[in-house]
Protein backbone atom coordinates (compact mmCIF):
# COMPACT_ATOMS: atom_id res chain seq x y z
CA UNK A 1 0.00 0.00 0.00
CA UNK A 2 2.78 2.44 0.93
CA UNK A 3 4.49 1.71 -2.39
CA UNK A 4 1.35 2.64 -4.38
CA UNK A 5 0.91 5.90 -2.47
CA UNK A 6 4.58 6.67 -2.98
CA UNK A 7 4.23 6.15 -6.75
CA UNK A 8 1.30 8.58 -6.87
CA UNK A 9 2.79 11.22 -4.59
CA UNK A 10 6.18 11.60 -6.31
CA UNK A 11 4.77 12.98 -9.59
CA UNK A 12 2.31 15.20 -7.72
CA UNK A 13 5.10 16.58 -5.56
CA UNK A 14 7.23 17.29 -8.63
CA UNK A 15 4.39 19.02 -10.46
CA UNK A 16 3.55 21.12 -7.39
CA UNK A 17 7.18 22.10 -6.96
CA UNK A 18 7.47 23.11 -10.62
CA UNK A 19 4.33 25.22 -10.42
CA UNK A 20 5.55 26.84 -7.22
CA UNK A 21 8.66 28.07 -9.02
CA UNK A 22 7.28 28.71 -12.53
CA UNK A 23 4.03 30.62 -11.84
CA UNK A 24 5.67 33.64 -10.15
CA UNK A 25 8.00 34.05 -13.14
CA UNK A 26 5.03 33.95 -15.52
CA UNK A 27 3.36 36.78 -13.58
CA UNK A 28 6.60 38.77 -13.51
CA UNK A 29 7.02 38.29 -17.26
CA UNK A 30 3.54 39.61 -17.95
CA UNK A 31 3.93 42.61 -15.67
CA UNK A 32 7.27 43.46 -17.28
CA UNK A 33 5.51 43.36 -20.70
CA UNK A 34 2.93 45.76 -19.35
CA UNK A 35 5.68 47.99 -17.98
CA UNK A 36 7.42 48.04 -21.37
CA UNK A 37 4.16 48.95 -23.16
CA UNK A 38 3.47 51.84 -20.77
CA UNK A 39 7.11 52.97 -20.91
CA UNK A 40 6.79 53.20 -24.71
CA UNK A 41 3.40 54.89 -24.48
CA UNK A 42 2.08 52.09 -26.68
CA UNK A 43 -1.65 51.70 -26.17
CA UNK A 44 -1.81 48.92 -28.77
CA UNK A 45 0.78 46.82 -26.90
CA UNK A 46 -0.96 47.55 -23.61
CA UNK A 47 -4.24 46.50 -25.23
CA UNK A 48 -3.05 42.89 -25.40
CA UNK A 49 -3.12 42.79 -21.59
CA UNK A 50 -6.64 44.21 -21.18
CA UNK A 51 -9.65 42.17 -20.10
CA UNK A 52 -12.72 42.27 -22.39
CA UNK A 53 -14.31 45.00 -20.22
CA UNK A 54 -12.13 47.68 -18.64
CA UNK A 55 -12.90 50.50 -16.22
CA UNK A 56 -10.74 53.47 -17.19
CA UNK A 57 -10.27 56.55 -15.03
CA UNK A 58 -8.04 59.28 -16.41
CA UNK A 59 -7.85 62.52 -14.45
CA UNK A 60 -11.25 61.96 -12.76
CA UNK A 61 -13.03 61.01 -15.99
CA UNK A 62 -14.46 57.51 -15.40
CA UNK A 63 -15.71 55.24 -18.20
CA UNK A 64 -16.36 51.52 -18.69
CA UNK A 65 -15.15 50.36 -22.08
CA UNK A 66 -14.43 47.29 -24.16
CA UNK A 67 -10.76 46.47 -24.56
CA UNK A 68 -10.73 48.00 -28.07
CA UNK A 69 -12.37 51.22 -26.88
CA UNK A 70 -10.02 51.38 -23.89
CA UNK A 71 -7.03 50.99 -26.21
CA UNK A 72 -8.20 53.94 -28.32
CA UNK A 73 -8.91 55.97 -25.17
CA UNK A 74 -5.38 55.30 -23.87
CA UNK A 75 -3.95 56.07 -27.30
CA UNK A 76 -5.54 59.51 -27.09
CA UNK A 77 -4.03 60.07 -23.63
CA UNK A 78 -0.56 58.97 -24.77
CA UNK A 79 -0.71 61.20 -27.87
CA UNK A 80 -1.40 64.27 -25.69
CA UNK A 81 1.09 63.25 -23.00
CA UNK A 82 4.29 61.96 -24.60
CA UNK A 83 5.77 59.32 -22.31
CA UNK A 84 9.30 59.85 -21.09
CA UNK A 85 9.41 56.92 -18.66
CA UNK A 86 7.40 54.59 -16.47
CA UNK A 87 8.58 52.87 -13.32
CA UNK A 88 6.48 50.38 -11.40
CA UNK A 89 6.66 51.12 -7.68
CA UNK A 90 4.54 48.26 -6.32
CA UNK A 91 3.00 44.96 -7.39
CA UNK A 92 0.79 42.84 -5.13
CA UNK A 93 -0.42 39.30 -5.65
CA UNK A 94 -4.08 38.36 -5.32
CA UNK A 95 -4.90 37.44 -1.72
CA UNK A 96 -8.00 36.76 0.35
CA UNK A 97 -10.38 37.27 -2.56
CA UNK A 98 -8.81 40.59 -3.55
CA UNK A 99 -7.43 41.06 -7.04
CA UNK A 100 -3.80 41.83 -7.67
CA UNK A 101 -2.77 45.35 -8.54
CA UNK A 102 0.20 47.39 -9.58
CA UNK A 103 1.06 51.04 -9.23
CA UNK A 104 3.77 53.12 -10.77
CA UNK A 105 4.91 56.57 -11.81
CA UNK A 106 4.45 57.74 -15.39
CA UNK A 107 6.60 60.69 -16.40
CA UNK A 108 5.37 62.50 -19.49
CA UNK A 109 6.15 65.74 -21.28
CA UNK A 110 3.15 67.31 -19.48
CA UNK A 111 3.90 66.07 -15.96
CA UNK A 112 4.07 63.07 -13.65
CA UNK A 113 1.11 60.74 -13.19
CA UNK A 114 0.37 57.87 -10.83
CA UNK A 115 -0.84 54.76 -12.69
CA UNK A 116 -2.92 52.09 -10.93
CA UNK A 117 -3.59 48.77 -12.67
CA UNK A 118 -6.03 46.22 -11.24
CA UNK A 119 -6.05 42.66 -12.57
CA UNK A 120 -8.86 40.13 -12.87
CA UNK A 121 -8.55 36.42 -12.04
CA UNK A 122 -7.03 35.79 -15.50
CA UNK A 123 -4.32 38.37 -14.79
CA UNK A 124 -5.75 40.73 -17.41
CA UNK A 125 -6.08 44.44 -16.63
CA UNK A 126 -9.67 45.12 -15.55
CA UNK A 127 -9.16 48.68 -14.32
CA UNK A 128 -6.73 51.47 -15.17
CA UNK A 129 -6.51 54.68 -13.17
CA UNK A 130 -4.24 57.55 -14.14
CA UNK A 131 -4.05 60.42 -11.65
CA UNK A 132 -2.02 63.60 -11.43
Amino acid sequence: MFFVISLIMKPLTRISTCLLFVLPFMAIGQSSGIDVAINKGSASELGTYLSPKVDVSILDEDVSLTSGEATRYLESFFSKNTVKSYKRAHLTPATNGRSSYSLGDLITATGTYRVYLYFDTNQKISEIRIEK
